[in-house]
């Protein structure tokens, strides 16, 4: 399945060709400091506990796939096995078993990017800046790109707006405070204050996608003529701060109409998308 997506040559580099010379096929064991890192590699960020995982397998049963490398002027650099590689380095191994291949530099940005992507290892980030640099350094269209990655058209073009994003939201995506679905939904605001405004929001309520959807329409609804209602001057202090309170945790109009003891709470929405998000935001409903 995975081969069938592979550019042309990939399926080579991964899995060899038969009839392939013996030296090209040979393993060899290499020295960690003869290897540098792929320069191509669009992952980065490593996981410790997962690394130190690998590390200890590797300690128990020793590295069953090698990692697979060409040749430089300065000795060897990685085209798949970046993981294998640093869990090495952390046991502090002096060697690592590798197969020496031929690859362009075309070939290895294009595989590195689908070791990845295939074994979902990249955050969305990650993974738009890799989709990117292909689309970029192999001078291919989007549809192009997602034909070799097994993807449709909307999904790397969704992944690729996602780098529309400030910096700062960008890193909240990598960090997972922010999902995909909710950096969608924030590239509807055009204003950048608003965008960290309700990126703040999610983060510190845990706003569901439906519910930030709700947030970008009222922040982008045009402004009302309509006069806002005059505070009732017989309600007492303590109802004028728990509206405000009401007002702000719901991100919608809030009135309190007491009556003695009893008395009223009227919660406006604007839209049937305004609706849901506060069912969400009241029942306390997982993002669907």
């Amino acid at each position: 399945m995975v081969q069938r997506r592979l550019g042309r040559g990939l399926d080579f580099l991964i899995s060899g060709a038969p009839g392939a010379a013996a030296a090209e096929e040979e393993l060899q064991q290499l020295g960690l400091g003869e290897i540098s890192r792929n320069p191509f590699q669009p992952r980065t960020e490593f996981a410790e506990e997962e690394l130190a995982e690998l590390a200890a397998s590797i300690s128990e049963h020793g590295v069953l796939q090698p990692v697979i490398v060409r040749v430089t002027v300065d000795g060897y650099e990685l085209i798949a096995g970046e993981r294998r590689f640093r869990a090495c380095q952390l046991l502090g191994r002096e060697v690592v078993p590798a197969i020496v291949r031929t690859a362009t530099d075309e070939q290895m940005l294009e595989l590195a990017l689908i070791e990845n992507v295939q074994r979902q290892d990249l955050n969305p980030i990650e993974t738009a800046v890799g989709y990117r640099a292909m689309i970029t350094r192999l001078g291919i269209t989007q549809e192009d790109a997602a034909r070799r990655l097994g993807k449709s058209r909307s999904a790397v073009a969704n992944l690729l707006r996602l780098l529309d994003l400030p910096e700062d939201l960008r890193q909240m995506v990598s960090e997972g405070k922010l999902s995909n679905g909710h950096a969608r939904a924030l590239l509807a605001v055009s204003d950048t204050e608003m965008q960290r405004e309700i990126a703040a929001r999610v983060a510190s309520e845990g706003l569901s996608v439906r519910a930030t959807e709700a947030a970008v329409k009222r922040s982008t609804r045009p402004a009302t003529t309509e006069p806002t209602p005059a505070a009732d001057p017989s309600l007492a202090p303590y109802f004028h701060d728990l509206e405000d309170q009401l007002r702000s945790a719901l991100g919608t109009r809030v009135s309190i109409h007491p009556r003695g003891d009893k008395g009223r709470v009227v919660i406006d929405y604007f839209s049937r998308e305004e609706f849901e998000g506060l069912l969400d935001r009241l029942l306390g409903a997982d993002d669907s």
